[in-house]
Parts: structure tokens; sequence; C-alpha cells
């Protein structure tokens, strides 16, 4: 409002003009509008220290000065920001609410960085950072710093079968596109392949957890799990004496519940 006062006193002159400078003066002059309080909310990875300087503001500046549109750009190149809104609550507060992003997954391209439930790769994973986050393989690095938008939705859902497996309490050591639409996933409970296609989540997962209810106890004996087809899940079974081997496989269609040997 100060800089528009300003702009107006250049095309106007005489009594409306003068009126219009003692507005101006009064504003930017008055301690009533000096800023006392700057509040930053939900800022858990960035420290709200770290938000107020990116913003650029201090205590005691005139908040008819905060430019609530240009602070919101500023914060929101930080890596880990995902949504920023900023408002001034006169006539001597600041509030700048931060919605972070949540890692979901971790991919590598050169070095290793997180995803995020958007699909976005946001950030390098810094020396002591949490890794212990589904590891996304099969997809090129350079095709992931395109940000390609098909690309970017095959990376969510890729993270929603994670989030829909982790409430199953099915945790994944990696997730691999085995081709565009066709994942394969690995959890972290036994050494198993589980390929799941694409899409139809919950209902593949609903199968899985039939089948893992029938073999609960051995999960060891199965080598791969193949949830591609309609209606039956096709196990590979490692042999009684190649536990943990790579070798000595038959295949079974369990569900249907037929066996093919």
């Amino acid at each position: 409002m100060v800089a528009l006062a300003a702009a107006l006193l250049h095309r106007l002159s005489g009594p409306v003009a003068i009126a219009m400078r003692s507005t101006r003066d009064f504003i930017a002059d008055n301690r009533y509008f000096a800023v006392r309080q700057i509040e930053v909310h939900g800022s858990d990875k960035v420290g709200g220290d770290e938000i107020v300087a990116i913003a650029g503001l201090r205590r005691g500046m005139n908040i008819w000065n905060v430019d609530a549109v240009a602070i919101e750009k500023k914060i929101a190149k930080h890596p880990w920001v995902r949504r920023v809104l900023v408002r001034r609550d006169f006539p001597r507060r600041v509030v700048i609410d931060v919605e972070e992003r949540t890692p979901k997954a971790i991919v590598g391209a050169g070095k290793l960085y997180y995803i995020d439930a958007d699909g976005v790769v946001f950030k390098e994973v810094d020396s002591g950072e949490n890794i212990k986050y589904p590891m996304l393989t099969g997809i090129r690095a350079e095709t992931l710093m395109q940000a390609d938008p098909a690309v970017r939705n095959r990376i969510r859902e890729a993270v929603r079968l994670a989030d829909l497996m982790a409430q199953r309490s099915h945790t994944l050591s990696e997730i691999h596109f085995e081709a565009p639409d066709r994942l394969v996933v690995y959890p972290t409970q036994f050494p198993v392949a589980w390929r799941l296609g694409w899409g139809d989540w919950e209902e593949k997962i609903a199968r899985l957890d039939r089948l893992l209810g029938l073999w609960k106890g051995n999960e060891e004996r199965l080598a791969s799990l193949d949830m591609g087809f309609r209606d039956q899940v096709v196990a590979r079974v490692r042999g009684k004496n190649n536990r943990g081997a790579g070798s000595n496989h038959s295949n079974r269609q369990i569900e249907g519940y037929g066996e093919e040997k």
C-alpha cells in the first residue's frame, strides 16, 4: 500500500496530493504498524528461524511493506516445502503457514533422492537423514528428472501401493518397475518377489493376504507370487532342500485353488 500511494503521488497534484502524502507518511512512519509477532506454523523439517530468514522478515518493519505473495514464492523454493500461505494479521502480526513434504520412497539418480506422495522427486538425501523408505528402481535417472506428468503419475501410483501395503503391515524394501505398467515389490519380511502387474491394488492385496494366511510359517518356501492374473495367484515355490536358494523351483496356481505342477 505504501508503494501504491507513492506511485499515485506522481500522478496527482494539489490538495489531493498533499492528503495522499500525509496518509503515506502516517502509514510508513507510524509505530502502530510495526511488526511485533512473526509466527511460523507447520514447520518441522525446516526451522522457524530459517523460514523467517528466507522470507526476509524482521520485527519492527512496517506491516504494510510485507509482500505476502513475494514471500510465498521465496519460501516455496525450499525443497521441504509443499505449500505455504503468508498472511498479514493487522496491525502487528505476520503468520506463515507451511505444509511440508513427506518422503514416501527413495530413488537413485546418480545420488539418492526423496519422493513424496505426489510423485515428486524433491530433495537429495543428506548424510544422516532417514533412509528407511522403499527404494524405487527400474526408472532411468534422466526420465525421473524430466518431470514428465505420465512418469509422475506412475510413481504416484507406486507410492500409493506402498502406503496401502503398509496399512496391511506389509512394509516394502523395493518397488521395481519391471515395465511402465508392471510392478514387482519386495517385502522386508520375506525374501520373495510379489508381482502385482498394475492397478486394482486393494483387491490384489486382499488376495495376497488370503494366500499368506495359508502359507503362514512356511513363507520362506515362496520364491515369488504373481498376482497379474485375474482371480488367481501363481506361486513359485522353492524346493525343500533349497530354501533361500535361487534354483529348483516349481509353479503352483494358488487361487482358484487348483495346482499346476
